[in-house]
């Protein structure tokens, strides 16, 4: 979510690099909707706001494509293309969302449950609010739990903390105080990492595993990872709080470190822009789900206006795992994400049938101001 205000003075002891080339390089599929001259006005806004690489994919009821453009490495001169793999951030919490779901169909659990009848007092005791708060107040954040992203960031910027575990990083919240009152909080990343221990406890298998089992198996998808292991082609990313976008960093290994640790499904998972609008689709469309989970899935709350960034107010609602935006398409489902250098949103929008994902390997006000913008979401669609 929002970037922390420090990062710029940390960043600021990474080697400077050169501005990113003009070149963009888009690879269409081979089914073309009539929209894709649209689509590719989307990757070519991206590279004129100073986008290293950007990987745009679409399932409409007219057929699908994908698009990219700039380089997955500046460095080395490596195109982006549809195969090459970046960090999905948060969006990987719909994959957790999706999988204590089918838990729950499984008998494995109850999201009204308290977390403290799966988890130990030995975590349980040690968190604010953790002995209260439910499943679903996990789920939909509205636990009040510390976010630990305030007591990481530091330690993954000067090297002294690498690739924790969900267990590990949730330590880093112990005896702290909650950010919010039970059933008043907002975003944390926190709660997802419970979620984790939770799927772990309840399976007797990683949080990682059984994601694979339950969602990136079944689905084929063949380029998801849920992995501590880094998959080939996966694409360096870059930052700059530069207004301008210029003097863009190289800070692929900040984000390996910070979030490449086991079980991290606040936000650990790798993929394609393609696989990312398949899971989706399959998900907002109720082919993974049962409709008494997709009930439960789509049940939503509102977000505090106040606490929302100025260009994200129509973000209204979050559900379990779920962001809800009203555009001016309509109703959009699915959810953003956000890690150092990687940024994107996958959305289905139901009155078109229509699924979309953006992924960047890039975060700069400049970049980030495109992909939040309604605008574009609007060249989705004919006008």
């Amino acid at each position: 979510m929002k970037k922390l205000r420090f990062i710029a003075a940390a960043i600021a002891v990474f080697t400077l690099t050169n501005s990113c080339e003009d070149e963009n390089t888009s690879v269409p599929s081979v089914t073309t909707p009539s929209n894709s001259d649209q689509y590719q006005k989307i990757v070519d806004q991206f590279m004129a706001a100073g986008a290293v690489g950007v990987s745009i994919a679409v399932i409409s009821p007219e057929g699908t494509w994908s698009g990219t453009g700039g380089k997955a490495d500046r460095e080395k001169n490596i195109a982006m293309s549809p195969d090459r793999k970046l960090r999905i951030g948060s969006m990987t919490k719909m994959f957790a969302a999706t999988t204590i779901l089918k838990l729950q169909e499984e008998g494995l659990l109850n999201i009204k449950d308290k977390i403290n009848k799966y988890l130990p007092k030995s975590i349980t005791d040690h968190i604010a609010n953790a002995n209260e708060v439910t499943i679903e107040q996990c789920l939909n954040h509205r636990s009040g739990i510390r976010n630990y992203l305030q007591d990481i960031s530091a330690g993954v910027f000067d090297g002294s903390i690498a690739n924790y575990s969900a267990a590990q990083t949730l330590s880093l919240i112990y005896d702290k105080p909650a950010d919010d009152p039970i059933g008043s909080g907002y975003y944390s990343n926190s709660n997802y990492l419970l979620l984790s221990l939770i799927i772990t406890k309840v399976t007797g298998k990683s949080s990682y595993e059984v994601v694979k089992q339950k969602i990136i198996n079944p689905l084929g998808l063949l380029d998801t990872s849920a992995s501590t292991l880094l998959p080939e082609k996966l694409t360096r990313s870059y930052y700059t709080e530069d207004p301008a976008g210029n003097s863009l960093n190289d800070v692929t290994q900040i984000d390996n470190n910070g979030i490449g640790g086991q079980d991290a499904l606040d936000g650990g998972m790798i993929s394609t822009a393609s696989d990312v609008t398949r899971f989706v689709e399959a998900l907002i469309t109720e082919k993974l789900l049962s409709p008494a989970s997709m009930q439960q899935l789509e049940t939503f709350v509102d977000n505090d206006p106040t606490r929302l960034e100025p260009d994200l107010k129509y973000n209204k609602q979050y559900g379990l795992g779920l962001m809800k935006l009203e555009t001016d398409q309509g109703v959009a489902l699915g959810h953003d994400g956000h890690v150092f250098g990687f940024g994107g949103r996958a959305y289905y929008f139901p009155k078109q049938k229509t699924t979309v994902c953006i992924l960047l390997n890039t975060w700069s006000p400049k970049v980030v101001a495109v992909l939040n913008a309604k605008a574009t979401l609007n060249l989705f669609f004919k006008n």
